[in-house]
């Protein structure tokens, strides 16, 4: 009996420590982890801190002293549009979208998979039928689809022509065009810089090297290891590269990168998809890569360049694809010319562009290390070494080094040798030589105009 009440006694002093537990305690301990870990400050990711970022060399009016832009600065592919012109073009373009909209787009048209509304598929068909058209993409026929899952918030390519995005993607930006914008362009850069067949290179590559491990020999199975290790780094690197790809995609076609900040933010609550991070980047990495790249965009440029290329093509039909579960966007001209076509940008305008940029951005001596590297594949732009002279010039300010002065005068006799009638060639021509009458110009043989490559 006393073994019994025992007992009693102690089940009754087990329930009253449970009961007894401090659960504000335990509360403090728990927001302690939220400090780090709750997802609406990652959401927002401190946007502030980003667009100071961003914008960091506007705090340097020291270094924007030295900063000459005529605005003559151009892309290569730059086209002038006709603003009237372009926009007749649209009203024009509306009226076949309206008919699309009206014979195909209404109510649930797919009772296969997700069961998607018109209304959805119809703003997945107008954002990638614009990205496309504004980038000359037109060439093929594209595919697009809205897969169900509640869960993942994903999408993906596949093939040369194929975008899925999921349903809780899609239901988590459905309000925001410029973000999905970016999510289209991110699966369609994977695409254009042949990121599949990287990849499966690798990928047979490491078949071929577990074949020769069964098969006894000895050296495979460490080179296998180091393949794989290849596979992942490369594929963080080609989400790094598909992530500024795409929104170069969307900035043509127009959309706002800014006002995309919020899948960006959003990114940086991490992607739940088991083996997601194998082979993708941390979510605020994909952030500051992004905004790192995107002061060296020149969106406004870039914008005109899709404007043009719209005014210039025709609206890519659409249709329910065979599957049941996704759309046709197809392709508007058969003719092949290489006009006509895409193109990721050369090294040539890959150099121009960050040297331009590095400039504006006050990083002289950075863009001194890309104007180099630009006029070693091509030395013919006046409108380049007019630039490139003024970064010379603007070094030999801040560090009083002669040597800079040398170049930038070495740069300007460049450009007036090549256009001795540009008013701003003569203008920084007439002032680099007032500025120092007596540093000399070195005999290059590249002060002579030649053929661009």
């Amino acid at each position: 009996m006393k073994k019994i009440i025992t007992l009693l006694l102690i089940g009754v002093f087990s329930v009253n420590c449970a009961i007894a537990r401090d659960y504000a305690a335990l509360q403090i301990k728990e927001m302690k982890h939220a400090q780090k870990y709750n997802t609406t400050q990652k959401y927002f990711f401190n946007q502030d801190k980003i667009l100071n970022n961003f914008n960091y060399y506007t705090s340097k009016p020291s270094q924007n002293t030295y900063i000459k832009d005529p605005k003559i600065f151009k892309l290569p592919e730059y086209q002038e549009v006709d603003e009237a012109k372009y926009q007749e073009k649209l009203k024009a373009d509306d009226k076949i979208y309206n008919q699309y909209k009206k014979s195909m787009f209404t109510g649930t048209i797919f009772n296969y998979n997700a069961k998607a509304n018109g209304e959805d598929y119809y703003k997945v068909y107008r954002i990638a039928e614009r990205i496309i058209r504004a980038n000359k993409l037109d060439y093929i026929n594209w595919r697009i689809g809205i897969y169900k899952d509640a869960e993942n918030i994903n999408a993906y390519s596949f093939g040369p022509n194929y975008i899925a995005i999921s349903t809780s993607l899609y239901d988590s930006f459905n309000n925001n065009d410029d973000a999905l914008a970016i999510v289209i362009g991110h699966e369609i850069a994977h695409t254009v810089l042949g990121h599949s067949q990287r990849k499966n290179d690798i990928l047979r590559t490491m078949l071929t090297l577990q074949n020769m491990y069964k098969a006894g020999d000895p050296n495979a199975r460490a080179l296998y290891t180091i393949k794989s290790q290849q596979l992942m780094t490369d594929g963080k690197n080609m989400e790094y590269a598909a992530d500024v790809e795409g929104a170069k995609l969307a900035a043509k076609a127009g959309y706002s990168l800014d006002e995309s900040a919020d899948l960006l933010s959003f990114l940086n609550t991490d992607v739940t998809i088991p083996g997601y991070l194998s082979d993708h980047p941390v979510g605020h990495k994909r952030i500051e890569n992004f905004y790192e790249n995107r002061k060296y965009f020149i969106e406004d440029q870039w914008a005109e360049i899709g404007k043009y290329n719209i005014l210039n093509s025709e609206v890519m039909p659409v249709k329910l694809s065979s599957d049941r579960k996704s759309l046709t966007i197809g392709r508007t001209h058969e003719t092949q010319s290489k006009n006509n076509y895409y193109s990721t940008e050369t090294m040539e305008d890959i150099y121009l562009r960050f040297a331009y940029k590095s400039y504006l951005c006050g990083e002289f001596k950075k863009a001194a290390k890309y104007f180099k590297q630009y006029f070693e594949i091509n030395n013919s732009n006046a409108i380049a070494y007019l630039y490139a002279s003024y970064n010379s010039e603007a070094i030999y300010k801040i560090l009083n080094r002669s040597s800079a002065l040398e170049d930038a005068k070495n740069y300007i006799t460049t450009a007036y040798n090549i256009d001795k009638n540009n008013e701003f060639i003569k203008e920084q021509y007439d002032n680099i030589y007032k500025l120092s009458p007596n540093v000399k110009v070195k005999n290059k043989k590249d002060t002579k105009s030649k053929n661009k490559k």
